[in-house]
């Protein structure tokens, strides 16, 4: 498993997109996307997926493509019209927040747009100017039975949402409804590792381990929602309603047979703080909360309690002095992939 410096990482990635014919903001936003999510520990969301985007760059930037079909000066709903999700998502949050600051609310909905990766990525945009961001997503595939059945039925619908903070980079909260997401599984897949029994189940609430299932047996598995066959009503729960606020709201359509718009629809918001309460004041309060909950006496074997986002923020400190090790499978797949677009890996 060959480890890999971010920056000749980053590179490799954006030259690979440059030779599929991309524009320099699209390749740049999706390569340092998906380089920075394995430098957060999120590897299935990172360049394992880099080689999926490549086919998307030669349409043209994707601010082309962006068309608002509704809109209000708190409020806007894009159809992406099939640009870069990576790319799209982002401008969209950055609207949001552009609304935020004068009318303390901002919110962008955003359908037909391509994969956006991880959604824990936009939210701090919005703290970052002061404000708190929310996410939410009915997308990336149907594979999430619901609480009591076993069809794959709602995808995994995650949120993510991000508060800025006095010290440090602002806290962020990522998650799928499902107990882990399909990425997650593919890299399992990749390093060729069984799943843990509670990931997925067959078609008779017997676990799977398998990944190979998840790709292989979409009749008869299911991944399953967040608390398992004892609480997964709250994660089934929670993940139906995000379904209905972002599959409706967007314009995409909920989940069903057919998605009135092909689902994969995303609701971005940004609430300005200073308009609640002094900011100053704000950010003193979830340094309160986190020192609060970080003194916490811990369970044998645990040397630390961590807030939200902080586990991220340790991984990408980690890697960037270490490097991000990519698995030879994945590796493979990159360096044949950037060679059909004429581009030679780096020597690692």
């Amino acid at each position: 498993m060959p480890t890999i410096d971010h920056d000749v990482l980053r590179k490799f990635v954006y030259d690979m997109y440059i030779g599929a014919g991309g524009v320099e903001e699209d390749a740049r936003i999706v390569s340092d996307h998906v380089v920075d999510s394995n430098l957060m520990g999120h590897d299935s969301h990172g360049v394992i997926n880099a080689p999926n985007y490549a086919g998307g760059m030669s349409g043209g930037p994707s601010t082309d493509k962006m068309e608002i079909v509704r809109e209000t000066p708190a409020t806007a709903v894009i159809n992406a019209n099939g640009g870069l999700g990576m790319v799209i998502a982002q401008k969209a949050m950055e609207l949001a927040i552009e609304k935020a600051k004068t009318h303390t609310f901002g919110g962008v909905g955003l359908h037909r747009c391509g994969h956006a990766g991880r959604m824990g990525t936009y939210p701090p945009l919005a703290a970052k100017e002061g404000m708190i961001g929310l996410v939410f997503l009915n997308g990336g595939g149907r594979f999430m039975h619901p609480f009591g059945g076993t069809s794959r039925k709602l995808p995994p619908n995650p949120i993510a949402i991000a508060v800025p903070r006095k010290n440090g980079e602002p806290l962020m909260l990522d998650m799928t409804l499902s107990v882990v997401a399909g990425g997650k599984i593919l890299v399992k897949r990749a390093r060729d590792e069984e799943m843990p029994e509670g990931w997925m189940i067959d078609s008779e609430g017997k676990p799977i381990t398998d990944p190979n299932a998840f790709l292989d047996r979409h009749d008869d598995t299911a991944v399953m929602p967040v608390g398992g066959f004892q609480f997964g009503h709250k994660g089934f729960g929670l993940g139906f309603m995000i379904d209905a606020i972002a599959g409706g709201l967007s314009w995409a359509g909920c989940s069903r047979q057919e998605p009135t718009r092909g689902a994969s629809g995303i609701v971005m918001l940004a609430i300005k703080i200073q308009d609640f309460i002094d900011l100053e004041v704000y950010q003193q309060e979830i340094e309160y909360l986190t020192e609060w909950v970080k003194s916490s006496e811990k369970l044998p074997g645990v040397d630390e309690v961590f807030a939200p986002g902080e586990f991220e923020e340790r991984s990408r400190e980690q890697h960037l002095k270490a490097g991000i090790p990519i698995e030879e499978k994945t590796w493979d797949r990159l360096i044949e992939a950037a060679a059909s677009y004429g581009v030679s890996a780096p020597e690692v």
